[in-house]
């Protein structure tokens, strides 16, 4: 594999990176260093002496301006002991606290109330907590992801969805997909029941172009490629997803845009433990029961579950057993440091039966699979201004697909060896057109038939930001990652390396901008630069008992690129000139063939949020233009040549070659709308319009379209699009509804997806190889609505029971055409706590 280029300019930046985290380490241990220590940080040297601590901090609003006037009582136990308010600059102070377990309420008229709980001041500690109060009843959630440090989503210029651990709780899904269909301009698509591989499309980009990160390290397959299928909701706290590219920040991979999951952590702070059961029972012999135990002793926290799922599916074939083990561990050697380990395993199987609707009889088939994630990350803050952090991760993925023997009658038109037929059906499209006869189900050769992925990928990040004034912060990192692997009978290692360097200003609490870039240094393609800008404006701020609120006007434009998967640089023209020996380095050295490059993405998005309603209500829209180019395809040496590849280049090639020749472009409009309806009725309502089309492509079916005789004078694309058309599975409408209704004891939460109809193909063959059981592209995957009610009652503190019904409908519908979802079908259960900080409170004191 190629290494490096512009060795030297790495090495600097190395050593400029890492010392600026390195530089933070000595403040840690200030007296094995001999460091110099700020005139602040000898009196907290100086405190820590004492038995006592201090609480300070500052309250702000959503747009970072001061909130003076405050109300904040410092309570424990739910006793109040002190109360202070905000100065002219928004600061609070508590001195001279004893070390211990306490709550904060803040309050000031014309924002809602925060009350933060279990905050554990150590003895002889300055702990520094700052508070962000909501304007109104809407929440303002804090987002990590679109700038790596924690800003308010009102200053982003980014489009971000935030699902909070509240809605995850309300919501009881099983799998973190299913909790992903809210956001707009997200499609999600599930081959069949539980299990069936899932695949994701932000704002139309592929379902490999979105980053996939757990507590900051990507868990993305090499390549890009991310199976939601296996990642259950255990123990996810929340979950933020950005539709915009950000390769700036997390490299390759975040073409469209990123998705990132928070594992939950314990925020107990008694010496007995939390502990938790629940189980849940339903249609298809389905079983779901995790157990979890949680909590926090002084300078240690820690919260570990499991959890399994067991279900035969609806369908023949389709058992799926899942299961999953979370942990999360946490020190704070004191208040300005953290070490935190995060542990996610995974082990699952599942019986394959392949499309249904299209063989009439299920193949034999099975999948299994084992993925285990380990993050360790240590962040401290040498000074208020000056924070610090540095994170390990290790992500291994393993899956064994097996198919053990042909399925179906065995014919052989030719006498060249059998094929096997599913049985005769009649398929019918969602435009309208049908055809009726049999298909290859499986061909034949030796079996059983094995394919296996087994990749690992370790990375290294640090981070230093620096916030200079109140208005600028800038942020340095370096990240350092291994992908090795194999994907069948080909592998890859691959050293890659990024730097970033990112600003952000916050102009007058009116005007935030956020400007970085990010240059990828990669094994396959070399050296990228990645730029992005985002600007929010505040063009009005409204007062907050008027019924016009806040205006936000934002900007982004940001580019991203993806590297190739292990199948695509191994079959790339570069790749298979080399595997050639001597004539093929001479023909790479006489024509100057490159290594096969990234694929990319240039984005615009604006944006216009209005809050009205006195501030219970919130309009947002975006409209947003994708660029896609340079994606990879798979081309014949007749496609190759139209490309413009050398004659004797292409005819060197024993099949074809993968190469950077496709362009297609995704844009359309985005809407949500989001209400306190007030008596204890939230609702949230999107709307998604995608246009997007394939603009240039040399694929074997754009170049020669397909013709099934029984529909003469409509091309079809077999196994891709054509030009002009859509890309498959886009679906130019869709939309989702949630109705979360919670009082006394009860909630009942409803949730809609509303999808249009999409483009795609049967991918069939007839009996003779033919195509009289292709049908055209248009429209042919039906569209589509799902209703989904769940129900929580509790019955005591501890005890609460759960009712989930899906596809309350009972729609029959296909995420992916010629695989049938699940009918009406439900669960239900308990979940049950006991210990913890709410029993055992006089143990703590």
């Amino acid at each position: 594999m190629r290494r490096g280029g512009l060795l030297r300019s790495r090495l600097l930046l190395e050593i400029v990176v890492l010392s600026l985290f390195i530089g933070g380490i000595p403040s840690l241990f200030g007296a094995l260093w001999r460091w110099p220590i700020s005139p602040q940080g000898r009196d907290h040297l100086a405190f820590a002496a004492s038995s006592r601590g201090v609480l300070e901090g500052r309250i702000t609003d959503p747009l970072g301006a001061v909130i003076p006037g405050a109300s904040v009582t410092l309570l424990r136990d739910g006793r109040m002991l002190a109360q202070v308010r905000s100065d002219e600059n928004g600061r609070y102070r508590f001195a001279d606290v004893v070390s211990g377990l306490y709550q904060l309420r803040v309050e000031r008229q014309g924002f809602a109330p925060r009350e933060i709980r279990d905050i554990f001041l150590p003895a002889g500690a300055v702990r520094v907590l700052d508070v962000m109060l909501s304007v109104g009843p809407l929440r303002e959630e804090i987002v990590v992801t679109a700038t790596a440090t924690e800003v308010p989503r009102a200053q982003l210029g980014a489009s971000v969805g935030v699902v909070e651990e509240e809605d995850l709780q309300r919501q009881a899904k099983v799998h973190v997909l299913e909790l992903l269909r809210i956001i707009p301009g997200l499609h999600v698509a599930q081959t069949g029941g539980r299990g069936g591989q899932t695949s994701l499309f932000l704002r139309g980009g592929n379902s490999s172009f979105t980053k996939v990160l757990l507590d900051g390290a990507p868990i993305n397959q090499i390549g890009g490629f991310f199976d939601f299928s296996t990642l259950m909701g255990t123990q996810i706290e929340r979950i933020e997803v950005m539709r915009n590219p950000n390769s700036v920040l997390y490299g390759s991979d975040a073409t469209s845009g990123v998705i990132q999951l928070f594992t939950r952590r314990s925020r107990e702070y008694a010496r007995i433990p939390t502990f938790g059961y629940a189980i849940e029972g339903g249609s298809y012999r389905s079983l779901r029961q995790e157990a979890s135990l949680r909590g926090a002793v002084r300078t240690f926290d820690y919260a570990s579950s499991f959890s399994r799922y067991d279900t035969d599916n609806h369908l023949p074939n389709h058992a799926y057993h899942n299961g999953t083990y979370v942990g999360n561990f946490g020190w704070q050697p004191n208040v300005a440091s953290e070490v935190r380990l995060v542990l996610r395993h995974t082990v699952m199987a599942l019986g394959t039966p392949n499309a249904l609707d299209f063989y009439g009889i299920p193949d034999d088939s099975a999948m299994r699979g084992r993925e285990t994630y380990v993050v360790l990350s240590g962040r401290h803050h040498t000074t208020r201004r000056w924070q610090n952090q540095i994170r390990f991760a290790s992500v291994h993925s393993l899956s064994r697909f097996t198919n053990p023997a042909p399925t179906g009658e065995p014919f052989d038109p030719f006498g060249f060896g059998p094929v096997y037929l599913g049985a005769p059906v009649t398929i019918v499209g969602g435009n309208g057109f049908r055809v009726s006869g049999r298909a290859i189900l499986d061909f034949g050769g030796s079996y059983p038939q094995t394919f296996v992925t087994d990749t690992v990928r370790q990375s290294l990040w640090a981070q230093s930001d620096v916030r200079v004034g109140e208005a600028f912060t800038g942020t340095f990192g370096f990240r350092y990652e291994n992908e090795r692997g194999r994907s069948g009978t080909q592998r890859v290692d691959r050293d890659n390396f990024s730097y970033i360097l990112q600003g952000q200003y916050n102009w007058a609490a009116r005007v935030f901008v956020t400007a970085g870039v990010g240059v990828e240094d990669n094994a396959v393609f070399g050296v990228e630069a990645n730029p992005r800008v985002s600007v929010a404006s505040v063009l009005r701020r409204g007062e907050p008992t008027s019924w016009w609120n806040e205006t936000k006007l934002r900007f982004y434009f940001g580019t991203g690129i993806k590297e190739p998967n292990i199948f695509q640089e191994g079959s790339s023209l570069f790749a298979v000139l080399r595997g050639l020996g001597a004539s093929g380095e001479a023909l790479i050295a006489r024509f100057r063939i490159a290594p096969i490059g990234p694929e990319r993405n240039r984005s615009f998005d604006l944006g216009l949020e209005q809050n009205f309603a006195r501030n219970r209500a919130r309009l947002s829209l975006a409209l947003f233009h994708n660029r896609f180019e340079d994606v990879i395809e798979f081309l014949s040496r007749s496609a190759l040549l139209q490309l413009g590849v050398p004659v004797e280049v292409a005819q060197a090639t024993p099949f074809g070659a993968n190469v950077n020749a496709q362009t297609f472009r995704a844009r359309g409009a985005e809407v949500e709308l989001t209400a306190d309806v007030g008596h204890g009725l939230m609702a949230r309502g999107t709307y998604t319009y995608l246009d997007a089309r394939i603009l240039r492509s040399f694929s074997s079916d754009a170049l020669r379209p397909t013709f099934n005789p029984a529909f003469p004078g409509i091309p079809i694309g077999a196994f891709a699009p054509l030009v002009g058309a859509r890309p498959f599975q886009r679906a130019p409408h869709t939309g989702s509804l949630l109705l979360a209704w919670s009082r006394s004891r009860w909630s009942l939460v409803l949730i809609g997806s509303f999808v249009g109809r999409r483009d795609t193909s049967t991918f069939l063959s007839d009996p003779f190889f033919g195509p009289s059981m292709l049908l055209p592209n248009r429209n042919l995957n039906p569209g589509y609505q799902k209703l989904d009610l769940s129900a929580h009652y509790r019955v005591h503190e501890r005890v609460t029971l759960v009712t989930v019904v899906e596809n309350v409908l009972n729609r029959r519908y296909t995420e992916v055409f010629g695989y049938p979802a699940p009918k009406l079908n439900f669960r239900a259960g308990a979940r049950v706590t006991w210990g913890g900080v709410a029993a055992w409170r006089d143990i703590f004191r």
